[in-house]
């Protein structure tokens, strides 16, 4: 499984890491920097860390490098005008990194 560093990530202060896998097949997609406890329905491009997917290259979707399956959308946010992806409901699962 080959891992892709984000250039476009920057260091968040105060967060907390999140490993994000796939619901279906439990494939690792990324490891993401999640501020607040608030619920986890959009990833942020700039807070993705790394991951099975290349996020340097554009994507209108992201789907499961293991199974195939649509995990989450890619839009811009209406209040700050960043790029981001929202995911589809019960589509991934995520676990508080340890350490």
């Amino acid at each position: 499984m080959e891992i892709f560093k984000n250039p476009n990530c920057r260091k968040v202060k105060g967060s907390h890491i999140l490993l994000v896998s796939c619901a279906f097949c439990k494939h690792f997609i990324a490891r993401y920097q999640k501020v607040g406890e608030s619920n986890f329905v959009k990833m942020y491009n700039d807070r993705i860390i790394e991951g099975t997917i290349d996020f340097s290259k554009y994507h209108g979707a992201l789907f499961c490098p293991g199974c195939g399956e649509r995990i989450a959308t890619r839009y811009v946010t209406k209040m700050d005008k960043k790029e981001a992806y929202r995911f589809v409901p019960s589509a991934f699962n995520k676990k508080k990194a340890g350490g």
